[in-house]
């Protein structure tokens, strides 16, 4: 019995081995975690651009974690994969990433948006190919909130807060306890969750001011109830006149028959700055073992200039309503005519690109876990700065 258990376990074992392996040939491949409609437009431009090149989308949930345990192996990893910049440096310092100027020249991105090319760039390397990007939106019901109404400061908002929330709705809501969302008000008071060395910067008077500053408005919202699902039903169930959210919102919006409108995000009259969100930049990077052969590397390379044609951000945005990274697609009046597509190109004005430092992975958790306290749990700010600054530094302490 020993024996035959022995042998079905250096079975499975090969099996799994063989699975992880991508039978590496002639064939590019590239991992992503995208929807099918995007996945599609690159595969069928990559199809009729380079009809010499088998190129191999495969979907790969848990994406991040696979590629921190495979992505130095030739065997097992990929040639490229999809995702957004935040993790860039996290795999440039495990040194699975090659930049993406030894494939292509930098001034081959002087008609990007600036914070697209900015968000891909860790310590001066570039590591990403920047497709799209997506950041928070200031959105509306207009048969609630008229044109009129929409708020140019924060004190409009409030106000209309006041005038408009009662027992069966709400004027305004948001995940004000989620450190995603309220990272805009932060920014907004000059402050930040992490400075550009990696250090954390919970414990300011900025980020104690814009805290105390945005209680006011959670008085008119939700009581303890600040998650993704409760916020988002209340918007979509017209039970709230506006929201700050994600574009992954919008399709969801407008099924259900919300007259939908986008608006620039209201300035905080106390520092003149507008509420000024993340943005996250989704697009293309290569693994280094990749680019070891001397045939794949000229592949990649030439993969890579066929996605710098504007035609591919005009066709993302078509099927997708993404805000594509090349300012050249804006030409086009596929894009410019996109309400939700030039809304995020506007919103980018005022965004911030996601840290992408390794560091990050710690104060997303140390954050919210603060503002949870804070917001929901009534405990003191100064005392949750200080106690939230201190976590935050003995983990990225333990991380190094």
């Amino acid at each position: 019995m020993k024996k035959i258990l022995f042998s079905l376990l250096i079975f499975v074992l090969t099996f799994f081995f063989i699975g992880c392996n991508n039978n590496k040939t002639d064939e590019i491949t590239i991992w992503h975690d995208k929807e099918d409609a995007l996945i599609e437009v690159l595969e069928s431009f990559l199809n009729e651009k380079l009809p010499d090149i088998n190129v191999n989308f495969i979907r790969k949930e848990s994406l991040t974690d696979t590629l921190k345990l495979v992505g130095n192996s030739a065997k097992s990893a990929p040639d490229m994969y999809i995702f957004a910049h935040d993790k860039v440096g996290l795999f440039a310092e495990i040194g699975i990433l090659q930049e993406i100027t030894d494939y292509i020249a930098i001034d081959s991105f002087d008609n990007y948006v600036e914070l697209t090319i900015e968000a891909a760039t860790y310590k001066e390397k570039l590591y990403q190919l920047p497709l799209y990007y997506e950041t928070l939106l200031f959105m509306y019901n207009k048969d609630r909130m008229a044109e009129s109404e929409v708020p140019i400061t924060t004190e409009d908002l409030y106000n209309y807060m006041i005038e408009n929330t009662d027992a069966r709705r709400y004027g305004f809501v948001e995940q004000y306890s989620n450190a995603y969302y309220s990272a805009g008000w932060i920014h907004g008071f000059n402050g930040g969750i992490l400075d550009i060395q990696g250090n954390p910067t919970l414990n300011t008077p900025e980020v104690n001011q814009a805290i105390a500053y945005h209680q006011k408005f959670i008085e008119y919202m939700p009581k303890g109830q600040a998650e993704y699902a409760t916020i988002n039903t209340l918007f979509l169930e017209k039970k709230a006149n506006s929201i700050i959210a994600g574009p992954w919102l919008v399709p969801q919006a407008r099924d259900n028959g919300i007259n939908l409108g986008f608006a620039r995000m209201p300035l905080i009259e106390e520092t003149g700055l507008p509420i000024s969100p993340y943005a996250g930049v989704q697009g293309i990077h290569v693994l280094k073992v990749a680019g070891q052969d001397e045939e794949r590397f000229d592949k990649i390379g030439r993969i890579l200039e066929c996605l710098l044609d504007v035609e591919i951000g005009v066709n993302l945005a078509e099927v997708s309503g993404v805000a594509p990274a090349n300012l050249l697609a804006y030409e086009n009046e596929l894009v410019s005519n996109n309400d939700l597509v030039m809304a995020m190109k506007a919103a980018a004005e005022d965004a911030i690109p996601m840290p992408n430092l390794p560091q990050m992975d710690v104060m997303w958790n140390t954050t919210s876990k603060m503002l949870t306290q804070i917001h929901l749990n009534g405990q003191a700010i100064g005392t949750m700065l200080e106690q939230a600054q201190r976590e935050s530094e003995e983990l990225i302490a333990l991380m190094q």
